[in-house]
């Protein structure tokens, strides 16, 4: 079968109907139709059963989607590679982030490069973790920007600086914060952590465990959103980064990093196959600069109830 006779199969036995395959391939009926038993030719057996109801799929050609379908796929990723190469060469970048970074670091660092470079345009989304890996992989994705990332293959890891930890909590339950959290003072609370099986959690979890303390949380949240949303709804003190923590317009909820403080590395990620455009460098350059500008303004910053 020709790539032609497969998207045309493909079309056919996903919607059962010739009419319905030329409206969703934007060809004439008679053209599916001719192209369907030239296919039906040169394979030697039917594919699908004439009936009043409409076609209905052999079993060979049951079996034949199955093998199809990978094909089919493989076409869409190489239709996608084509358009991420051309969005590249154009100056248009597809960055994903986790979400606290996307508070204000990614924000500023694309207004940074607006400002030097107007002609590049972005694509801009907010993913978890595993999510953000995999849409790497798949080439929808030109720079990841994650927390603590652990190496992968095929993947560049590239160091773009730290931020830390931080609590966030309703002002009622700390009083008198000036500075930082200690750290044997909120696990005295209800907790709320990050999933350890996450690179943000996981650390998170370690570096607890590494002063001797005694954690045990009532929540452990899927991601620094989710649970800095459970402290203000007054469920407990969470445990976030610290982009996450500050982001709030809500008066009455406080934050402040902890003592002893715990470093996140931050990283960007790309595929090692795909060198950076020129483009993508100059964001990267922009996102180090405001990220070395975040901490030289917020150094040992809270909002307590002071």
């Amino acid at each position: 079968m020709k790539l032609r006779h497969i998207e045309i199969f493909h079309a056919v036995y996903r919607y059962k109907s010739v009419s319905e395959a030329a409206r969703k391939l934007n060809i004439s009926q008679p053209a599916v139709s001719k192209a369907l038993q030239h296919a039906e030719d040169q394979i030697g057996f039917a594919l699908f059963t004439r009936t009043g109801r409409g076609l209905v799929p052999t079993e060979q050609a049951h079996l034949l989607f199955d093998e199809v379908s990978k094909v089919y796929a493989g076409m869409a990723r190489v239709q996608r590679t084509s358009q991420d190469l051309r969005k590249a060469l154009s100056g248009r970048l597809k960055i994903s982030t986790v979400t606290g970074l996307g508070y204000e670091i990614l924000p500023r660092a694309v207004a940074r490069v607006r400002k030097s470079k107007p002609a590049t345009t972005f694509e801009l989304q907010t993913l978890h973790y595993s999510d953000l890996i995999a849409s790497l992989r798949e080439f929808d994705t030109h720079i990841g920007l994650v927390f603590d990332a652990p190496g992968h293959a095929g993947l560049v890891r590239k160091f773009m600086g730290k931020c830390e930890y931080a609590c966030v909590y309703k002002k009622h339950r700390m009083r008198k914060v000036t500075g930082r959290l200690p750290l044997k003072r909120v696990i005295k609370h209800d907790v709320i952590t990050l999933n350890p099986s996450g690179p943000l959690g996981g650390k998170l979890w370690e570096e607890i465990n590494s002063t001797g303390e005694n954690l045990e949380a009532i929540i452990a949240a899927e991601s620094c959103f989710v649970a800095k949303n459970l402290a203000a709804h007054d469920v407990g003190i969470a445990i976030v980064d610290e982009f996450t923590a500050s982001a709030s317009s809500d008066e009455d909820l406080c934050f402040a990093k902890l003592d002893p403080g715990i470093d996140i590395e931050v990283h960007a990620l790309y595929l090692e196959a795909h060198p950076l455009s020129a483009s993508a460098k100059a964001f990267l350059a922009a996102f180090k600069a405001e990220l070395d500008l975040w901490q030289s303004q917020h150094v040992d910053h809270n909002r307590g109830d002071l």
